[in-house]
């Protein structure tokens, strides 16, 4: 009854002894096991399949696949072989060659994979030093380099390296599931008979039970474009591509030739399927499944099982971006109306859904050339759009949908977007209403397509008050103009609605003092409902080492806290140290001075997928707690970090991610932007700012995006009388400073 027992039974060889008495042992095993329990066997085997893909992730081009149990992995090829067995008693593949059950050339292919795959799992295991099957992330350079793998100019040796595994695994995967398939599928009574009455589709194309084959084998070469059609029957139909029409198909990819992808007809069938209601993504995984996406569009094609070596990027290339397909066909079948209800209202009146799903199928087009991919991909989308005979109107949007994949996440999340200034340079950046609501779409696709962790209610908060105040911009600039109100006028505005909630318990003289000794820019910052708030705490700040308060926004996914203290040198640095202790992960922080000294500056905390734990009051407690003593001089921060369980960033190390320090003096009118690129580790932020407190550089905001492994920390920052940092030599000692506080000595500034 052991699964195991069995699997081994079937694998047994003769190596030495009686041979008589291994020959009575072959004829046990085939009479109680390859005769009696045959089919319940062969159902066992395939349910064990089925699990163990789950189990194992579901996915050939996982980060950290398992050569040994996942999908594409040495197990697929001893099911296949298993099954073989019990079938045909078979002793090894190469049987299976006379038998028609598997080809000669798809043999060799099936082997050529197989001694691949067992040849990384052997470095695998030399290199962990252990058994070890599945290929971690930290063992994949040391294992391409020890199979030869080298840097080669634009593509680094351990991408290369992964590529070849994932072809390699894709075929096991292909191959092994051919012969299981053409195993078992032939011995069923119903097979032949099906196929005799399955309803014809059209001619030479029948339907049964699901699954759609092409009856007549000739209509490919006399007609090419049903290389294509087929698929869009199976569409049509919501029916499978039979195993043999996937085959069929791959056998005669050389029809699609460049006179092929310039045909009208088999353009028009493509869009047809962009176009199609449901199962765009089932059809476009399928067609490349088959060879032929890759084949019509070979720019797509270069992407195949392409891979970029980092935490970040779960998928390869090529199947993130068939994933962004299948993530707008879940938003626009209204899977996220309930808490998204804006995106799905957008997706399901997307008039030009064509357009939009050749942008998410061409966004990353551009990766592996070198340079800047999204420049590079417009540039490779406006040659492919001309092939397929798009409008003028119709390539320009989709040029601008490459060109622009990643402006509307950089924006949301590295900029000011309650800079009035910033919104209406982005907004006619956008160009139009559409171009705006494609890219967010788009963007909303791609974040939820990298991998589970990176769309968060916070991110999507940030792209949703992007787009909602870029949708005003644009609509108000058809209505015939933007109009920037006046600065002043707009704070009075503010201050007038707040002075009247506070009128009741405040005199109007406290109040008038205090819009007075606040900057403008917090009025124009800061959510009106806050300001009472912030008012009462400052108001009630006396001598103490600081007044908080804490909110939690559980929809928002983050908690906020604000605290009211004397200014000092240093004192974010100092606050910054106490949540890197605390394991707090800063979303965002912004900073008002006011004019007699007393500071406000306002934290956004990430809830990390665990909100009981960072909505805790007692983990607040600690917090405020850690925090007094801190700014009483009685606990050293910079050890408060050390001590905390986790790596001083005092301590030298280079990191695996390399550190990019930009600076940019254009996209704000008053702060000069500090952009920090490094590797991701607790504390991070107190190492920038008490770097920036060192320079006398002022904080005004700061934006943290994580990114797995790397950060992207953003600053806004001002020089020690509150303007722009215009020297050019002073930047380069800020750049210098923070990298030499982030790396090791002797590595260059990037």
């Amino acid at each position: 009854k052991d699964m195991k027992v069995k699997a081994s039974l079937l694998d047994a060889r003769y190596l030495c002894g009686d041979l008589a008495l291994y020959g009575d042992f072959e004829k046990a095993v085939e009479e109680h096991l390859l005769r009696k329990n045959e089919e319940r066997f062969i159902r066992e085997r395939l349910a064990e399949s089925r699990l163990r893909h789950e189990r194992y992730g579901g996915s050939v081009y996982l980060l950290e696949p398992d050569i040994k149990e996942g999908e594409g992995g040495l197990r697929d090829i001893h099911t296949a072989l298993w099954i073989a067995k019990v079938k045909h008693k078979v002793k090894e593949l190469d049987a299976l060659v006379p038998l028609g059950v598997i080809q000669s050339r798809e043999l060799s292919e099936l082997k050529a994979a197989q001694d691949f795959l067992w040849r990384v799992r052997n470095e695998l295991h030399f290199s962990a030093g252990k058994q070890q099957d599945q290929l971690a992330f930290e063992e994949q350079e040391k294992v391409s380099q020890a199979l030869g793998f080298k840097d080669n100019g634009k593509v680094r040796g351990v991408e290369d390296f992964m590529r070849c595994y994932y072809l390699q695994a894709s075929q096991v995967s292909r191959l092994a599931s051919l012969i299981i398939h053409r195993v078992t599928d032939a011995s069923e009574p119903s097979h032949l008979r099906d196929r005799l009455v399955g309803r014809e589709v059209r001619e030479g194309v029948r339907v049964a039970k699901g699954v759609l084959w092409i009856s007549d084998p000739a209509i490919l070469a006399a007609n090419p474009e049903n290389l294509i059609t087929v698929f869009a029957d199976g569409q049509r139909c919501g029916a499978e591509i039979s195993h043999e029409t996937r085959e069929l198909v791959r056998q005669h990819l050389s029809l699609i030739d460049e006179h092929f992808r310039r045909s009208p007809a088999a353009n028009a069938c493509f869009l047809r399927i962009l176009r199609w209601e449901d199962r765009v993504y089932e059809t476009l995984l399928e067609m490349h499944r088959a060879g032929v996406l890759g084949a019509f569009i070979p720019e797509f094609g270069r992407l195949l099982c392409m891979s970029l070596h980092d935490l970040y990027h779960i998928y390869t290339v090529d199947q993130h971006s068939l994933r962004l397909v299948g993530e707008l066909e879940r938003l626009k079948a209204g899977e996220f109306r309930e808490v998204l209800p804006l995106l799905t209202q957008l997706a399901r009146e997307m008039e030009k859904i064509e357009i939009l799903y050749l942008g998410l199928l061409f966004h990353d087009i551009g990766k592996g050339l070198g340079g800047g991919h999204s420049e590079l991909g417009a540039r490779i989308a406006r040659k492919i759009a001309r092939r397929m005979r798009l409008n003028a109107d119709d390539t320009q949007q989709l040029e601008f949908l490459v060109r622009s994949h990643l402006i509307l996440n950089h924006t949301a999340f590295r900029r000011d977007i309650e800079d009035e200034k910033l919104v209406i340079d982005f907004a006619k950046a956008m160009g139009s209403v559409n171009n705006l609501k494609m890219l967010y779409l788009l963007t909303y696709a791609d974040m939820r397509a990298v991998g589970p962790e990176v769309w968060n209610n916070w991110r999507g908060s940030l792209l949703e008050d992007l787009y909602l105040q870029s949708l005003k911009v644009l609509e108000a600039q058809e209505k015939g103009g933007v109009r920037r109100e006046d600065r002043r006028s707009k704070v009075r505005r503010i201050q007038a609605r707040v002075r009247r909630r506070l009128a009741r318990e405040y005199p109007a003289e406290r109040v008038r003092a205090f819009f007075q000794s606040m900057p403008e820019r917090y009025f124009l910052t800061t959510p009106e409902e806050q300001i009472p708030g912030h008012f009462e705490m400052m108001e009630n700040f006396t001598d103490q080492a600081y007044l908080s308060t804490v909110s939690h926004f559980a929809e928002r996914e983050y908690s906020e806290m604000a605290i009211c203290a004397r200014d000092r040198p240093g004192l974010f640095a100092l606050i910054t140290g106490v949540f890197a202790a605390t394991g707090l992960d800063i979303l965002s922080a912004r900073i008002t001075t006011r004019k007699d000294g007393l500071i406000l500056d306002v934290f956004r905390v990430s809830h990390m997928g665990r909100p009981e734990v960072v909505m805790d009051p007692q983990k607040w407690a600690r917090v405020r707690a850690l925090l007094e003593q801190v700014l009483a001089g009685s606990i050293d921060v910079a050890r408060l970090v050390e001590e905390s369980g986790r790596p001083s960033l005092f301590k030298k190390r280079a990191p695996k991610v390399p550190t990019v320090i930009h600076i940019d003096n254009e996209a704000s009118d008053e702060f000069t932007i500090v952009e920090v690129y490094t590797q991701d580790r607790i504390g991070v932020l107190f190492a920038i700012t008490y770097g920036m407190h060192q320079l006398g550089i002022a904080i005004h905001l700061a934006k943290i995006s994580t990114n797995v492994d790397q950060v992207a920390d953003v600053f806004y920052v001002a020089d020690g009388q509150g303007g722009k940092i215009r020297d050019p030599q002073r930047l380069e000692t800020i750049r210098q400073t923070l990298y030499r506080n982030l790396v090791s000595a002797g590595e260059g500034v990037a």
